[in-house]
């Protein structure tokens, strides 16, 4: 079996379940786990049979040092799994969100500091880590 694990519940869920359904025939079994801390632990506790493969979606976010914690948790798993365990290299939709370039127009909003900060934050983010040295901005600062 293929499995998708995700920890989205609600409209996150959904969303995995239509890829799923749309893209890939509903191949996959798509799973909340309901928390980044219950993507690790359902995988402490799996039985993995041979042809089965884990596709975990988990929600990485740059600048939270718990979830980066779990992430080298998430990643010392994976790499003992001999590739039935595959992290799929995303980061939370929260920042696809942000990197949606067509979000301001769509939401209305004139407020150019509003807009300076969207911009600024995520021109440095670079491999899933905000690089601050980028930012110049102070009030954009304080939010980070």
């Amino acid at each position: 079996m293929k499995y998708l694990w995700t920890e989205d519940t609600g409209a996150g869920l959904h969303f995995w379940k239509l890829v799923n359904q749309l893209f890939f025939n509903d191949a996959l079994v798509v799973e909340s786990k309901e928390s980044n801390q219950g993507l690790l632990d359902a995988l402490a506790e799996i039985d993995m049979k041979e042809d089965d493969k884990y596709y975990i979606l988990f929600d990485y976010v740059v600048d939270n040092q718990d979830i980066r914690n779990k992430y080298r948790m998430l990643k010392s798993i994976t790499d003992k799994a001999e590739g039935k365990i595959i992290i799929l290299d995303m980061i939370c939709f929260e920042y696809l969100i942000l990197a949606f370039d067509k979000l301001v127009t769509w939401t209305g909003t004139g407020k150019t500091d509003k807009i300076k900060i969207r911009e600024e934050v995520l021109s440095a983010i670079e491999d899933h880590r905000i690089n601050l040295s980028k930012i110049d901005d102070v009030k954009t600062l304080q939010y980070l």
